[in-house]
């Protein structure tokens, strides 16, 4: 996977160019802007998604917990959290 949005030495033509070569010489590419993306994901969505993938259910309860992992504010102020992922997540 590449990102060629906004990076030093890239552009669209080679953009274009990898995925001519990665998709048998077709002429597409898929350009997706996902701003915010990860600000506002759905908890329940994501996690019907995992269990899609995994039964396991230490690792469903794992990633449950990191999804609504607490915000720890600069004041000490603790902010729940009910959709996104933590920062850099």
């Amino acid at each position: 996977m590449d990102s060629y949005g906004y990076r030093p030495g890239k552009s669209a033509p080679d953009a274009l160019e990898r995925t001519r070569k990665r998709c048998w010489n077709r002429a597409w590419v898929l350009d997706l802007d996902i701003k915010a993306f990860f600000d506002t994901i759905d908890h329940t969505l994501l996690m019907r998604a995992v269990r899609k993938h995994t039964s396991e259910k230490w690792l469903l309860l794992y990633i449950q917990r990191w999804l609504t992992a607490p915000v720890v504010m600069p004041d000490g102020e603790e902010a729940g959290r009910t959709i996104g992922t933590p920062q850099g997540a």
